[in-house]
């Protein structure tokens, strides 16, 4: 019986942003917390400083920062000015949705087509840029040809074997049991 071990795949470096927890039940908590509070103070007097104190406190227990992960964007060709044009294009569909305005239609489909030309004009130039500052051009090439084409999957090797309950790790008798499984003499 033969078992392989593969390589472990490594993860995407990751960046931390910090936000608030905002849900239904921190939401409730929240309304909860500003009906027990006590206004009187608020309302006696002419200070908006004891307003705020009273509510920030209250909005910073019930929204507490949390930590959250984000992977790094592998696509470099990705840039601020596409981003917010996505989010525009986003934006637009939404309307467009609820709207049946044959101008906002036009102006969608013009807009949409603007942003196509811009991203695959970034990736041109991205990809020519990787070309050009590469040691080995004809590697850098195919590997942008099989990532633009989804077959950038990478071979595991096989780092140990188990035969008849021995694990074995040398790569020189690793070959020798392949070898002798596949091609018995």
């Amino acid at each position: 019986m033969l078992i392989l071990n593969k390589e472990q795949k490594k993860e995407k470096e990751c960046y931390t942003n910090t936000k608030r927890k905002i849900s239904n039940y921190t939401i409730a908590d929240f309304q909860l917390k500003l009906n027990y509070e006590m206004w009187e103070q608020v309302f006696d007097g002419n200070d908006i400083n004891s307003f705020l104190n009273i509510f920030l406190r209250i909005y910073y227990s019930s929204f507490p920062l949390i930590q959250v992960k984000y992977k790094m964007n592998q696509n470099s060709w990705i840039t601020p000015g596409i981003i917010t044009s996505r989010k525009c294009k986003r934006e637009l569909y939404k309307k467009l949705k609820n709207n049946n305005n044959a101008t906002l239609a036009s102006y969608y489909r013009v807009f949409s087509k603007i942003l196509s030309m811009v991203i695959r004009k970034a990736k041109i130039t991205e990809n020519d840029k990787l070309i050009l500052n590469s040691h080995n051009k004809v590697k850098t090439t195919w590997g942008i040809i099989n990532k633009e084409s989804g077959k950038n999957k990478k071979r595991s090797e096989i780092q140990a074997l188990k035969v008849e309950g021995k694990k074995i790790t040398d790569k020189k008798q690793l070959l020798k049991i392949l070898m002798n499984t596949l091609f018995p003499s």
